[in-house]
């Protein structure tokens, strides 16, 4: 009878560790993805700040495209008051696309090109772009080893009494998925 009781500690005792470290590894990975998540806010806020000296620039050289600047200090705006994250995702993504169109806008402006602060700010812009790609990939990855983690058995009977809900992936709109015509890029 002893045994019994000591076996049936034992496994209690056993099932109890088993659990308090699934329940660590799912905290960890929400912690992974809050973070990533993270990431991506540092960058973005990055990229707003240079926004405001961009705007200064172009203000100079392009007056006529004063529509396209009004849209991109709306989306910067729209981007800092969005309350959830795929509200902020969304209105990022709009700003990406709106600044790749100003990029050919400026392809019409040499003198504007060839201005050393502007090409400081282009450069700026280029390399937190390419940041906020990478921030975006390593959130997809949290996102993704953490939904394995919560979906999977025996994990997945944890993250149930935890009420854990999967994440979601952020995602190209499928009008940036298009292929790009280089002749037409070529022969303005």
């Amino acid at each position: 009878m002893k045994i019994i009781i000591i076996s049936t500690i034992g496994l209690l005792v056993l099932f109890g560790l088993i659990g308090i470290s699934i329940n660590n590894r799912i905290i960890a990975k929400r912690n992974q993805v809050a973070q990533a998540f993270g990431s991506i806010e540092i960058y973005l806020k990055k990229r707003f700040d240079l926004i405001p000296n961009l705007i200064a620039m172009l203000n100079k050289y392009l007056s006529h495209e004063k529509e396209t600047l009004l849209r991109i200090t709306e989306l910067r705006s729209s981007v800092d008051k969005a309350k959830s994250a795929n509200d902020k995702i969304k209105a990022s993504n709009e700003l990406t696309q709106l600044m790749s169109g100003l990029n050919i806008n400026v392809e019409n402006y040499p003198e504007l090109k060839a201005d050393r602060q502007f090409a400081t700010i282009e450069f700026e812009l280029s390399d937190v772009e390419d940041q906020i790609s990478a921030a975006r990939r390593a959130y997809n990855a949290a996102v993704t080893s953490y939904n394995n983690t919560i979906q999977m058995f025996p994990a997945s009977i944890i993250a149930g009494m935890r009420k854990d809900k999967a994440h979601v992936l952020l995602e190209i709109p499928k009008s940036d998925q298009k292929e790009i015509n280089v002749n037409q890029l070529l022969n303005p």
